[in-house]
């Protein structure tokens, strides 16, 4: 039995990981407040939030390398101290072009508060939970940003959208020194961080993160427009999107527990499945209980696939090289979705999302059971 990790460093990890991952899950909120506030066109206005992903997506991916001998406590000032000033920044401009490089300077910002939160948890006595801590905290600081984001934008616009953000960068600056707690100097210890990791199982792992990004995206990007389009009203929508949110935290609290109990490739597996058959679900229901029993089980299987993969990348390679790469080839794929929404969309409707992310979730359950024995020998470290 593991002994525990210092609650401070709980704290840091997931809520400094969260508030870095959070521009992911709030761009379609900053999208409408620029094009209602600001006047842009929707291509400006999406152009803004893709700078912003892309930035965390290729940021985190170029730390990835040097995470085993960077300072975490280091990386996440800097990137905190980047992002705030970005988002201070973009309340006061108006014009596109500045505050297309002010929206790059706070995707670089959150990305390296993500790199350095990703290599911290690798460092941490048991990673399964810390991720599903990490993964609970990203909706709890979601619902709360988007009601402040919402009041914010409707009271003062961009400058309330933006300044709000900024402020919440700020705030969590004190964090990145909580950040040094984990025990990674002696996961890097006698060469550990310069050590080869087994190729065969690093691909595995990127792969899946893209999968379990780019096969959903589709479908989660239509989410809203396929509940109106079958006649439920938007705020029910949003109703059911709250409440299968809370039930997806438990999804990823449940991978944290479970850990490598059962070894790691049968639960992979299952999930990821389950994920494309959940997918397939929403994008073809034409009643209204089915379509909030199908997004319930979307939200579950989605949080508990995406949990359950950062952790596995945690317990393969402490030295935290992994984890940031993963997590930046996740980000970057998870920015396809809208644009490959709009084209399955046109190209046939919004079952085509569905049956493309069963296609693509298909192929990565079986490509663990394929691949993924090595994996399950991981399961005793974080159990």
């Amino acid at each position: 039995m593991q002994s525990k990790d210092p609650w401070v460093l709980v704290i840091a990890v997931t809520i400094s990981g969260a508030i870095g991952l959070l521009p992911q899950m709030i761009v379609p909120f900053l999208i409408g407040g620029v094009i209602d506030s600001l006047g842009f066109s929707e291509m400006q206005a999406g152009a803004l939030g893709s700078v912003e992903l892309v930035g965390i997506a290729v940021t985190t991916v170029f730390a990835a390398p040097f995470m085993a001998r960077l300072s975490v406590v280091k990386v996440a000032l800097y990137g905190g101290i980047l992002a705030a000033s970005s988002q201070l920044g973009s309340a006061l401009l108006d014009s596109f072009w500045p505050l297309l490089l002010a929206r790059l300077g706070a995707g670089i910002g959150a990305g390296l508060i993500v790199a350095a939160a990703t290599a911290a948890a690798a460092g941490t006595r048991n990673p399964d939970r810390i991720f599903g801590l990490l993964s609970a905290a990203v909706m709890v600081v979601t619902a709360l940003m988007t009601a402040i984001e919402t009041a914010a934008i409707g009271a003062m616009g961009m400058v309330g959208g933006y300044g709000a953000l900024g402020v919440l960068y700020l705030a969590g600056l004190p964090l990145a020194v909580w950040l040094g707690r984990a025990s990674r100097p002696a996961a890097i210890s006698g060469g550990a961080g310069r050590r080869r990791l087994p190729r065969g199982q690093l691909v595995l792992l990127l792969a899946l993160a893209t999968i379990i990004a780019l096969g959903p995206g589709p479908t989660w990007t239509s989410m809203e427009r396929i509940g109106v389009g079958i006649g439920i009203g938007l705020e029910r929508v949003g109703n059911y999107y709250s409440i299968a949110v809370l039930c997806g935290i438990a999804g990823a609290l449940g991978a944290g527990a479970l850990g490598g109990r059962w070894g790691r490739r049968g639960p992979l597996a299952l999930s990821v499945l389950l994920l494309g058959a959940a997918c397939l679900g929403v994008s073809t229901v034409s009643a209204e209980a089915g379509y909030a029993i199908m997004m319930l089980l979307l939200l579950v299987s989605y949080l508990f696939a995406y949990t359950y993969v950062m952790a596995t990348v945690a317990v393969f390679d402490p030295t935290g090289r992994a984890g940031p790469a993963v997590a930046g080839l996740y980000s970057l794929a998870l920015g396809i979705g809208p644009g490959l929404a709009g084209y399955l969309v046109s190209a046939g409707s919004y079952a085509t999302t569905g049956w493309f992310a069963i296609g693509v979730c298909g192929f990565g359950a079986l490509l663990v059971l394929l691949t993924g024995s090595p994996l399950n020998r991981l399961g005793a470290k974080s159990s």
